[in-house]
């Protein structure tokens, strides 16, 4: 038998028991739920925060498009264009490959003025003769600027020359004195014709050096125009293997590359700090300094020289005004005005006219019928007697196709850029200051409604009933206005010189196997037509 001890000792050993059990349950419920409730908070912190950060991003692209709405549209009504990335804007519609061929499938849906953006900066874009008209002509005092882009600047494009000048007293002034200067003494004691003449005889004896093997005649094509540019500049040509003329060319082809990656600076500044656009910046800055530095040594050379009764060539006339407002404080006639003109008078008289008679040849290539019907013209109209521009009006056929070459691969399809000078309309819309503004001459020169089958090559279209060569005023390739190219007259006269001269003496093949040349162009500043070979045979 249990004593009475024993049976109490027993009795709180069960008590202490059960109490311990108890508290060891209590303690693991009390823990379990304290785990449970930490859980629950931390997930509610996690989807609080989340929640959080989606409603800042929510905000700020609310804010954005906001901002959008507010900056592009507001109270104006501005032309109608495709929608644009926030920050962004409409790269893809700017920054492709051929981006007026674009342009001009978007007026199939928002009309001939469209309005972009890139960056902060707001582009319209004009796609109709109609419009291009209005704007440079009717309206020239506000579409005649040029916007002031980093890279211009960095460049001093936007202080000295005259293609990039803001529109203002420095411009019209030196535009005037450009064009008297080569009226008055680019031609010397010759006519322009005559030098355009020699230029062809010496272009014609480097062709039939080539003898029967293909040749790349682009760099030919360069020497000859840039020959007449020379003669007019500097008072001289050069022999087509000179070291000079091959530096001038050289240099003026870097010039005139792809620039759509130096172009990421200019409408967003934060991209002047990657690595690959700053290259780019450096470069496009160098490759111009060296075509301005190329004729220093030339303009010191003719103030040695210098005699103001016999004024040689266009940098005399320069130099003559320079002593004449010398003690002026405030004369715009400075040496390094005269540098950067000259290289703008190069750009301008020899790219443009150079890569279009490449453009001619490559489409004497493709269709060999017209380059048959050329010379026919040719032979029955002048016979071998040297070509001359008055001989246009017997050759309407020849200068039918050099038009047509113009109108179906202009060389500048977007013209220089223009800039608002005050805040305007146009056909309706409002157009804000400051606004860049490209004329889109490839449209206007591929309107169906005015040339049918714009893609096909058809001289004949600018001929009229009587055989007779007609133009119309849609055919802009120079485009219009207080900017237009102040040398069109220069250019269409080497232009049907040049070309009709090598018409008379050859006729041009492609390689036995070659593929026909492709009709699209290179991107760069300019359209050029991709590299490609021919044969020259001499004709009887």
């Amino acid at each position: 038998m249990q004593t009475s001890w024993e049976s109490s000792t027993q009795a709180d050993r069960q008590d202490n028991s059960e109490q311990c059990t108890h508290a060891c349950v209590d303690a693991y419920f009390f823990t379990s739920s304290e785990t449970v409730v930490s859980k629950k908070m931390s997930v509610w912190t996690l989807s609080a925060y989340l929640n959080l950060q989606t409603c800042l991003m929510l905000g700020l692209v609310f804010l954005l498009a906001y901002w959008y709405l507010i900056r592009t549209r507001g109270k104006l009504n501005l032309p109608p264009g495709p929608w644009a990335l926030p920050l962004l804007g409409n790269v893809a519609q700017i920054f492709t490959k051929a981006p007026y061929k674009l342009w001009m499938e978007l007026v199939k849906e928002y009309g001939p003025v469209i309005y972009l953006w890139l960056g902060s900066q707001q582009i319209v874009v004009l796609n109709s003769y109609a419009a291009i008209h209005e704007a440079l002509v009717k309206k020239g005092e506000d579409f005649s600027n040029r916007p002031a882009l980093h890279t211009f600047k960095l460049m001093g494009l936007t202080n000295n020359g005259i293609v990039l000048l803001p529109y203002g007293s420095f411009f019209k002034q030196q535009r005037k004195f450009t064009i008297m200067g080569l009226r008055d003494f680019g031609f010397g004691k010759r006519s322009l014709e005559g030098k355009i003449i020699e230029e062809s005889h010496e272009l014609r004896e480097e062709i039939l050096k080539k003898g029967q093997k293909p040749f790349n005649i682009r760099r030919m094509l360069q020497n000859a125009v840039g020959n007449v540019i020379c003669s007019i500049v500097l008072g001289r040509r050069f022999e087509y293997d000179d070291e000079k003329l091959e530096k001038i060319m050289r240099a003026f082809d870097q010039n005139t590359g792809d620039q759509r990656l130096s172009r990421m600076a200019d409408f967003f500044p934060w991209a002047r700090h990657i690595p690959v656009v700053k290259r780019a910046v450096t470069k496009y800055v160098k490759d111009v300094e060296r075509c301005v530095g190329i004729f220093r040594e030339d303009i010191a050379a003719h103030k040695e020289s210098f005699d103001p009764n016999d004024i040689r060539d266009f940098i005399d006339t320069f130099i003559l005004e320079m002593k004449n407002k010398e003690g002026d404080d405030d004369s715009d006639f400075t040496d390094r005005q005269l540098e950067y003109l000259i290289r703008d008078l190069f750009l301008a008289g020899e790219e443009s006219t150079s890569n279009t008679l490449n453009w001619a040849l490559l489409y004497m290539l493709r269709h060999p019928d017209v380059q048959e019907k050329v010379q026919r013209e040719i032979d029955s109209a002048i016979g071998q007697n040297t070509p001359s521009f008055s001989h246009r009006s017997q050759l309407p056929y020849t200068e039918a196709v050099t038009m047509e070459v113009m109108r179906i691969n202009p060389i500048a399809p977007l013209s220089a850029i223009h800039a608002t000078s005050n805040a305007t309309t146009l056909l309706g819309y409002d157009i804000p200051k400051e606004a860049i503004v490209f004329t889109n001459l490839w449209a206007v020169l591929h309107d169906p409604e005015v040339y049918p089958e714009p893609d096909v090559f058809k001289p004949e279209r600018f001929l009229d009933d009587k055989g007779q060569c007609k133009k119309g005023d849609n055919f802009i390739p120079f485009s219009l206005g207080k900017r237009a190219c102040p040398g069109d007259h220069l250019g269409r006269m080497e232009l049907f010189l040049l070309f009709t001269s090598l018409m008379q003496h050859f006729t041009f093949k492609l390689p036995e196997g070659a593929p026909l040349p492709s009709e699209q162009g290179q991107r760069g500043i300019t359209n050029n037509a991709v590299a490609f070979e021919l044969y020259a045979i001499p004709r009887e």
